[in-house]
């Protein structure tokens, strides 16, 4: 895709499986209740669409919201399946499903940076913590910031320059105690 970059298009991902989701289900709940008082429905299709804009972007949570509200005024308050429009009436259902899928959006949002700073926080935590600044003894240069980490070395291999392990035969570079006369 040109143009749209790689987070848009992980944004937009994202917000498939709860868009389509949250959609149905407002779908499903407000045709199964359409016999039921328009209230009934639209409190059930309210708390499916704040289900379903949790893992979703606010967004997407106003897009189920607004979904929701189309179904319960044409199934529950028209009783004919078509979207009829009677006013205020339907602005405040409208307003108030747009907001609920938003806030749930919102709140499920925090939520998932606040998870995503506290794991940040546990792997810092699990590495040795920096001595204070001024003490003399920051890793890395001046300005206190940690040195990159660099690969361990290779294992020594048979015939390095490295002492003898007690009871191995000594590699050809090292000594045995003998000493050579010319």
């Amino acid at each position: 895709m040109t143009g749209i970059g790689e987070a848009a298009v992980e944004r937009l991902e994202s917000a498939v499986w709860p868009l389509a989701g949250g959609v149905a289900c407002a779908f499903v709940l407000a045709a199964v209740l359409k016999d039921a008082a328009w209230q009934v429905a639209f409190g059930a299709v309210a708390v499916s669409v704040a289900g379903w804009a949790l893992p979703a972007s606010p967004e997407a949570g106003a897009a189920i919201g607004t979904a929701g509200w189309a179904f319960v005024t044409g199934f529950d308050v028209a009783k004919t399946g078509e979207l009829a429009l009677s006013g205020a009436a339907d602005a405040g259902r409208a307003g108030a499903l747009v907001a609920i899928g938003a806030a749930a959006g919102l709140a499920g949002l925090a939520g998932r940076r606040s998870a995503a700073r506290r794991a940040r926080e546990a792997a810092g935590a699990a590495e040795p913590s920096p001595a204070p600044r001024g003490s003399g003894h920051e890793p890395g240069d001046a300005s206190g910031r940690r040195p990159r980490t660099r690969p361990a070395p290779a294992p020594p291999q048979r015939g390095d320059r490295w002492p003898a392990r007690s009871g191995a035969a000594p590699g050809p570079a090292e000594t045995t105690g003998e000493v050579e006369h010319a």
